[in-house]
């Protein structure tokens, strides 16, 4: 699965791409999010269940709402901003820790996928 975001004024979106995606039933996809938290299950053809999830979210969500991109296979997480204002990470980064900080400035480097 290939992801990437986009900021807006007052949506974050992020865009999930996978083969499949165009032949899941509206209803197969469930979110769950919470304050800095998002979640996403999509039940694929045979029962295969396919999950994306974030947790520590840059800034605080108010709620998601999910878009399928039929003959694109693409569903879209709208994550409603709390605040608006702009989003430079879709996670956080963490600084803390020793040896972690290259694996972690790997992964804000995706977020830089946004402006593809």
């Amino acid at each position: 699965t290939k992801y990437s975001w986009s900021d807006g004024k007052k949506v974050v979106s992020v865009y999930l791409e996978h083969d499949g995606f165009d032949d899941v039933a509206e209803d197969a996809l469930v979110v769950e999010s919470g304050e800095k938290t998002v979640s996403l299950t999509i039940t694929m053809a045979g029962d295969k269940r396919k999950r994306f999830a974030l947790a520590a979210l840059a800034h605080e969500i108010d709620g998601v709402k999910v878009v399928q991109k039929k003959g694109k296979n693409t569903v879209v997480l709208k994550l409603q901003k709390k605040e608006e204002r702009p989003w430079f990470n879709l996670v956080e980064k963490s600084g803390k820790g020793g040896g972690d900080d290259d694996d972690e400035g790997g992964m804000g480097g995706m977020g830089g996928m946004g402006g593809m």
